[in-house]
């Protein structure tokens, strides 16, 4: 009788054991989520986390962060100031990549997004985009497709962006002497 309570014993610990930690492992991760507001921000939503304006007031340009769990998870948005449409520009690459500064032109007919790594250029009138990538090559830590990898650092800061003509936008990389001309109007126009 004794070997079968010590048996029984034994497989009540190795059944509760492993149980009992999965619940405090849980516990724990669901604290951590409620503190670090993951758990708010996926029942409430996005969030803005950055909103510019355009000079004549017909749009508003702003960056959302979508609730995940390993964030920042942004998206770039233009909406027209009467709310009665907007768009997704892009995304930025979770968890790598996030919003410095947002800009407009003066005459409102251009906006630039500028992230760490890239340079999101879009035309107000029909929100055609060009995106710039800033960032350095990725890197696979072995030459399989099935591996880890690394590198999405920002390998060019932006020192200036400017809009020196209508449809134009002027950047210049820190570090690099040439000032870099984009211009837009050469996007068909879409209705």
């Amino acid at each position: 009788m004794n070997k079968m309570n010590a048996f029984s014993i034994k497989t009540k610990l190795v059944i509760f054991l492993p149980t009992i930690l999965l619940v405090l492992l849980l516990g724990i991760l669901s604290i951590y989520l409620f503190a670090s507001g993951t758990i708010n921000a996926m029942i409430h939503g996005p969030k803005v986390v950055m909103e510019v304006n355009s000079p004549d007031g017909q749009y508003l340009a702003y960056v959302v962060d979508e609730p995940c769990l390993d964030g920042p998870n942004q998206s770039l948005m233009i909406e027209r100031s009467d709310k009665t449409r907007f768009l997704r520009i892009a995304r930025l690459v979770g968890d790598v990549d996030s919003i410095k500064e947002i800009l407009w032109s003066p005459d409102s007919s251009i906006v630039v997004f500028h992230s760490w790594l890239y340079l999101t250029i879009a035309r107000s009138s029909d929100w055609s985009m060009i995106r710039i990538y800033l960032g350095d090559e990725w890197r696979r830590h072995e030459p399989i497709r099935r591996t880890t990898f690394s590198g999405a650092m920002p390998k060019y800061g932006v020192e200036t962006i400017d809009f020196p003509e209508p449809a134009q936008v002027a950047y210049k990389l820190k570090g690099q002497p040439n000032i870099n001309i984009v211009k837009i109007d050469f996007l068909p126009e879409r209705h």
